[in-house]
């Protein structure tokens, strides 16, 4: 660099330097909305304005005194910083007060006014004149003068009458409030010879050049955008794109666009603003950018996330990003800015520390000293060992602004038998091989039984756990019980789930115990946009902790309220007294031998109050354990102390088997009965078995023939069509059409957190919007105003029927069941027709009905919502109804149809769908589901009407049963004991043992915790009494095919077995490469089939498969189904089929397909 620059000891020399010999280069050009160019300073202007701006400070304003800059984002906050330092005015960085929210944003401005003793306020005409009314709201903004800096003119009498300050290098430029999880704001001072040695650091850190041009939107009163984005031009020649932070926020691809006008080479930014843009700039705008010129990325403000880093490479490096330009960096507002970072264009590597891999920031930039020093000794730690960072040399501000006694203790920390000096960062790190680790911040860390847990980690489970959890509105920190250290959780609610509150906390409380293993002591729900922020959005975790402390949050509902009131999961009078009751469950009544809950109950309440740390008379007997934040290792030692108390053995998982003090209490009485009483029935048992239909299935007793099917399902326009995508091993998941929704407008939403959806992957079937209306006699205005799902109903059933050999005249007057299987209705949500015809057209129930009406079916008709499981629970009534009697032949099916974003939206949120878009069942990276769309329907008789009538058989209903979780840790947490008894059931209702079962076809959604409950209750029941060398259980799921179709899964499920029943072959599973450890597979019964095998079979043994079918609200079906008697199996899954609604349209529907068989024939 040129020596004269060099020799320049303040930044008022600095850019009257840089005006002097660079006068007419650009030096700043502000984007108006982040796309027009609205302003352009170059230096030399820029020192017109400063020595304007500071002429007339110096009329009023003596040196020394502190002056707020108060601007929005614009040039005139650049040209006033540096008219402060003109002038030998101490700048004082803010923002302006925001008129909609000035009771959270005027007392902090007020608090740093205070603090710095500020007598004057540099800003705009427009705020200016809003002084008098902000002074009504914070009394001490009244005594500021107000300058504003717009009007100023820099016209030679304004230039002429400036005089250049009396300053040095040891005179003070500014005071950067810092904030974040330190409490109230304190200002760092920096002088100038802190601030150009920290420039220098940055040019040489980042290698910066006078052609790099900078391009940022962070907010000009943070140290990275002040400090960075408007310092290093004056210093270095380079030059700088500003714009807001709110236009970026609103258009993240504008950031990325001005590098492409630009020719953009530098950057800094927090970790979320590349995630930001990854979900947020369209693959259009993307495919148009050019980012081949930035080589400097650099990430920081928060914690670097490698992940994040490598999507943002991936997505733009169509635009010519290169990962080499990522700088995950180091720093703080107490030493400028720049501490560590790795060299220029050089990929960034993540270092081992202590078992964990971490994102590396570089070497320390010039002559920092870092030393990692353990916190409470003092010493220092070993190499890749985590301790505090101490930080010496370099540019290490004087300390804080009037703060003596923290700055003692934070910019003078001595070392054992040492002189030097050292900043305590508060940071937590590591060096490894001269490289800096940041692991997170020595305060907010909270060590709970020797564990250490990262407050951005707890928030981030918290979130998850619900849309009406506000992202990246929630604070986590420790809170001192009775000498333990506990955690706390304060989030924000959304205002339309004020009346779910309860639920939630519980839900929270759940979610932290399953993740973290971490029991809350308190999760506060407080008002929307109440937490404590900083300036540049990060959460104030020590300001939440002592408005905590002082009972001044804003708080919608509390753990601890909650129980204080006895609400939701309060003990009754007679329950807090402890005294014995009698349960008023069958269960119970039903077994004389139980004896009424007492002894146990009332220990397990004491021992579950003190581990929750709440009082006893708050434990109800009859709210989950998870409510009270039991963790696995809690309740692991729970079973062991019960062992011990009450001389029983118990499984370590018993507290998942019987979820409520109650059930607990029951099963652990009948233990301790006298082992000589007369059997009974365990409590899950007893509350969830039922007598057994049937004792054996001779002959044809009770079994129903599948004599009909048809489907529409994603990427299978039938049955034929169906089994070649399963056969094959294919997938019919693909991107939402366009028509649907544009799947831009919800990979992110304009509002960080709202209506995103983790993936536009789903199954989806082609044509559903189509209708023959006039072949069922439906008017094409009546058509329009019909759910989809119905229309759809009616075509895929006709198809069915038309399978099984019926026509409009045999079923006229038929003693025909329907029964459909449907869950909500996304076109009654974007309906906005005739209100007329909405009655029908909307209703779930019409579905079932509109069959009946259509043909004159005069059996029972109805649609059944249990969710996932409605198609199976259709199934089995309308067994039942065909064993009672009550119908001759049943129309069965599912349906399900995606139009509406906002459901994928709220799936989403609450941590359901795969971001993969693919169901990974059983598999280790399993992490939820896609969804599909669809419908399945099947036509049953009795077996021996269907072989009576001659008719063809896909396959026979052998066994049905339906039960219900009943209380568990959840409403939705799955309950392993229940799916073992339905399955059980089930079998008993065929009559056969289930190890003869040769397939299962799973519920299998690909969730982790799901899929390995699941796995468990089929190993326990497929597995009990298999000999070591018998054939394995095949194991499979069709929503790894076609996803998850919700109320019609069941329907894909039981076509899909009919199917490999029918061609003797078991289809392949799709998406497995690893078995998920928690599911343990590995030596057990069940065998995950990944290729299409023949199914083999034991002589004088019948091809036998389970299905499985489970509600999120806890019903649960299990279906047995056995190939079809040799003498009447259909064979050929191919259908043939031709029908019209009127003879003058069957006849070219006709020649159709002649044409049809021709043209396959000749391909032949």
């Amino acid at each position: 660099m040129v020596a004269s620059r060099d020799e320049k000891k303040t930044l008022v020399e600095m850019l009257r330097w840089r005006a002097a010999h660079e006068g007419d280069a650009a030096a700043y050009i502000f984007l108006e909305d982040g796309e027009r160019e609205g302003a352009r300073l170059s230096f030399a202007e820029l020192d017109r304005r400063a020595r304007a701006i500071a002429a007339r400070l110096q009329k009023t304003t003596r040196p020394g005194e502190r002056a707020l800059i108060l601007y929005p984002p614009s040039l005139d906050y650049v040209a006033s910083f540096f008219g402060c330092l003109y002038a030998g005015v101490i700048a004082v960085p803010a923002y302006p007060p925001n008129p909609t929210r000035l009771q959270r944003t005027l007392p902090r401005l007020q608090a740093i006014v205070d603090d710095a003793r500020a007598t004057v306020a540099l800003t705009t005409e427009m705020i200016a004149q809003m002084a008098d009314f902000l002074a009504m709201q914070s009394p001490g903004l009244g005594k500021l003068s107000w300058i504003a800096t717009d009007v100023i003119e820099a016209d030679e009498a304004a230039l002429a009458s400036w005089t250049a300050p009396q300053i040095d290098e040891e005179s003070l430029a500014f005071l950067q409030y810092t904030s974040g999880s330190t409490g109230s704001p304190k200002g760092v001072m920096l002088d100038h010879r802190t601030l150009l040695k920290n420039e220098t650091l940055i040019e040489l850190g980042y290698r910066a050049k006078p052609d790099d041009v900078i391009v940022s939107w962070l907010p000009l009163y943070h140290d990275m955008g002040l400090i960075g984005g408007v310092l290093l031009p004056v210093f270095n020649g380079c030059s700088s794109v500003l714009m807001s932070p709110l236009d970026f926020l609103k258009k993240p691809q504008r950031w990325l666009e001005a590098f492409t006008k630009y020719k953009g080479t530098l950057s800094a930014a927090p970790n979320f603003a590349f995630d930001l843009c990854v979900r947020r700039v369209p693959e259009d705008v993307r495919d148009g950018l050019d980012l081949s010129n930035w080589e400097v990325a650099c990430n920081g403000a928060e914690p670097v996330r490698m992940e994040t880093q490598a999507r943002f490479s991936d997505y733009f490096a169509p635009s010519g990003f290169q990962p080499g330009a990522f700088s995950p960096s180091y720093g703080l507002a107490e030493v400028g800015l720049l501490v560590s970072t790795p060299e220029r264009m050089v990929e960034p590597v993540e270092l081992e520390v202590e078992g964990t891999m971490w994102p590396s920031c570089g070497r320390p930039v010039g002559d920092f000293e870092v030393r990692i020093v353990h916190p409470d000794t003092l010493e220092v730690c070993d190499e890749g060992e985590v301790g505090e960072i101490w930080l010496a040399g370099g540019s290490v501000a004087r300390g804080y602004w009037e703060r003596p006694e923290v700055n003692r203790e934070v910019f003078g920390a001595r070392l054992e038998g040492s002189d030097q000096t050292y900043l305590r960062t508060g940071d937590l790190g590591a060096m490894v091989g001269g490289e800096l680790v940041v692991t997170g911040r020595l305060k907010d860390l909270i060590v709970i039984r020797g564990a250490n847990h990262y407050p951005q980690d707890l928030e981030a489970t918290v979130e998850g756990v619900d849309a009406a959890l506000r992202p990246g509105c929630g604070a986590a920190f420790a809170w001192t019980v009775e000498g333990e250290e506990r955690l706390v959780v304060v989030h924000e609610l959304e205002k339309d789930a004020v009346e779910r509150a309860p639920h939630l906390i519980e839900a929270v409380r759940a979610a932290l115990v399953a993740t973290h293993e971490v029991n809350p002591f308190d999760v506060v729900l407080i008002k929307a946009r109440s937490i404590e922020k900083t300036s540049s959005g990060k959460i104030q975790r020590r300001a939440t902790r002592n408005a905590y402390e002082a009972g001044t949050l804003e708080v919608v509902a509390s753990a601890r309220e909650l129980a204080e009131a006895g609400e939701p999961v309060a003990a009754a009078p007679e329950e807090a007294a402890g005294a014995p009751r009698e349960e008023r469950s069958e269960a119970v009544s039903e077994a004389p031998h139980v004896r009424a809950v007492g002894e146990v109950a009332r220990w397990l309440r004491v021992r579950v109050a003190e581990e929750a740390g709440v009082s006893e008379m708050t434990v109800s007997l009859r709210s989950p354990f998870a409510n009270y934040g039991l963790g696995s290792a809690e309740a692991v030692g729970l079973v062991g102390e019960l062992e011990e108390a009450f001389g029983v053995s118990l499984a370590a998982t018993t507290l998942y088997d019987f979820p409520t003090i109650a059930q607990l209490a029951r099963h652990v009485e009948m233990m301790r009965a006298d082992a000589t009483s007369s059997p009974c029935a365990t409590p899950a048992d007893a509350a969830t078995s039922q007598p057994a239909r049937r004792t054996s299935a001779t002959g044809q007793e009770g079994a129903v023939a599948i004599v009909g099917m048809a489907c529409r399902f994603p990427a299978a326009e039938g049955v034929e069509a169906f089994w070649r995508l399963l056969s094959e091993g294919k997938s019919g998941i693909t991107e939402v059409p366009a028509w649907r929704w544009k799947k831009e407008d919800y990979l992110e939403a304009t509002a960080v957190g709202f209506d995103v959806m983790v993936t536009p992957r789903a199954g989806f079937v082609d044509g559903v919007e189509a209708f023959d209306a006039s072949f069922f006699g439906i008017s094409p205005r009546e058509a329009r105003a019909m759910d989809p799902q119905q229309r759809l109903m009616m075509e895929v059933a006709w198809h069915a029927l038309e399978d099984a050999g019926f026509n409009a005249e045999l079923l006229a007057g038929s003693r025909t069941g329907v029964f459909v299987g449907q869950s909500g209705s996304d076109f009654a949500r974007l309906y906005q027709g005739a209100a007329v015809r909405a009655g029908t057209g909307l209703s779930a129930s019409i579905t079932a009905n509109r069959l009946s009406y259509a043909w004159d079916l005069r059996g029972p008709s109805q649609t059944v919502d249990t969710a996932c499981s409605s198609s199976l629970v259709a199934l089995d009534q309308a067994v039942l109804n065909l064993r009672a009697g009550r119908c001759d032949q049943a129309v069965v099916g599912g349906v399900n149809a995606i139009f509406d974003p906002q459901v994928s939206v709220a799936f989403s949120q609450a941590g359901m769908l795969s971001p993969d878009g693919l169901c990974k069942t059983f598999d280790a990276g399993a992490n939820g589901y896609v969804r599909g769309e669809g419908c399945g329907a099947v036509v049953l008789k009795r077996l021996e009407d269907a072989v009576a009538a001659g008719d063809r058989i896909w396959a026979v209903v052998r066994g049905v049963a339906v039960n219900q979780d009943g209380q568990t840790n959840g409403l939705t947490a799955p309950n392993g004991h229940a799916q073992q008894a339905v399955i059980r059931q089930a079998w008993e209702d065929a009559g056969v043992d289930p190890a003869l079962a040769g397939y299962v076809e799973a519920h299998g959604t690909g969730t982790e915790l799901g899929d390995a409950i699941e796995a468990r209750s089929l190993q326990t029941v497929f597995g009990a009494g298999r000999s070591s060398g018998a054939a394995t259980v095949a194991l499979g799921s069709v929503k790894t095919n076609v996803g998850h179709l919700e109320a019609a899964a069941g329907m894909a499920g039981l076509i899909k077995t009919a199917l490999m029943l029918s061609q003797k072959t078991i289809a392949p599973h799709l998406n497995f490469e690893r078995p998920n450890p928690a599911c343990e597979l590995d030596g057990s019964a069940l065998d995950v089939v990944t290729e299409a095998r023949h199914w083999e079979l034991a002589e004088g043994q019948a091809r036998r498969a389970g299905l499985s079918g489970f509600g999120f609200g806890g019903t649960n079906v299990h279906v047995v189904i056995e190939e079809a008697p040799a003498a009447s199996a259909r064979a050929d899954v191919a259908q043939p089929g031709l029908s019209a609604y009127e003879r003058r349209r069957f006849w070219p529907n006709a020649d159709q397909m002649l044409d049809r068989l021709a043209a396959l024939k000749d391909e032949d």
